[in-house]
């Protein structure tokens, strides 16, 4: 056998291992994936057989590491820092790729349309645009007020902003990222799907998110050393 694929198994062993540790010696209670779970979510997860979920092998996203937030979630605004920071850590090809989710509500679906103009306008204005959008999506109720936004602490165009808003391509990634909340089974933020394959999240390791992230990185290994991948 590889001795790099074994090393990438021990890896993940020790990671699971951790995970186990951390679920036996921290009561549910204090896990904030679980505010507003049900009683059977718990109960599954705290019979896991593993702190991760395989679902299938999407190949269209191997090379991905997905975060699921929702802009009025507490968690995903108290993280998405520290995991934009050690997405510098993945290696080639893997991409980290926020995903931003809309849940039915106007004021999230107005926020996503916001994300994918500024993806589209300034990629490298990311960082600063969710910012801003973690303080003040929750209380923005018409797109116009998201104009104003961009264009007063972005800088952006309003003519940009018209004609980025109504680009297909917008539309269509809008649209992608409630098809692949749905694809993996997105039920909880921060949620993250790593390879095609695997999906976990801090209700997973008890709330604790560097043991998550030591997980996601062993499931990054998991994925490279896949015969299949």
């Amino acid at each position: 056998m590889d001795n790099r694929l074994m090393t990438r198994r021990q890896l993940l062993q020790q990671a699971i291992a951790t995970s186990f540790l951390s679920l036996s010696t921290m009561a549910w209670a204090k896990d904030p994936m679980l505010l507003g779970a049900d009683k059977a979510q718990k109960d599954n997860l705290g019979g896991a057989i593993k702190p991760y979920n395989m679902v299938g092998n999407f190949k269209d996203d191997r090379h991905r590491v997905f975060m699921f937030l929702s802009y009025d979630c507490p968690y995903c605004k108290e993280t998405w820092k520290a995991f934009t920071e050690w997405s510098r850590t993945l290696p080639e090809p893997f991409q980290f790729v926020y995903v931003p989710l809309s849940k039915g509500k106007t004021h999230l679906e107005l926020a996503s349309y916001a994300f994918y103009v500024v993806r589209d306008l300034a990629p490298n204005k990311m960082v600063a645009f969710n910012q801003i959008a973690f303080e003040k999506a929750v209380s923005i109720s018409r797109w116009e007020e998201w104009q104003s936004i961009l264009q007063r602490y972005l800088q952006l165009s309003a003519s940009s902003i018209s004609g980025s808003l109504n680009k297909e391509i917008t539309s269509r990634r809008v649209e992608r990222a409630r098809k692949l909340a749905k694809r993996y089974g997105v039920s909880a933020t921060p949620y993250f799907a790593i390879g095609g394959k695997f999906t976990t999240h801090a209700g997973f390791t008890n709330g604790n998110y560097q043991v998550l992230s030591q997980l996601i990185n062993a499931l990054v290994s998991e994925c490279i050393g896949s015969a299949n991948f």
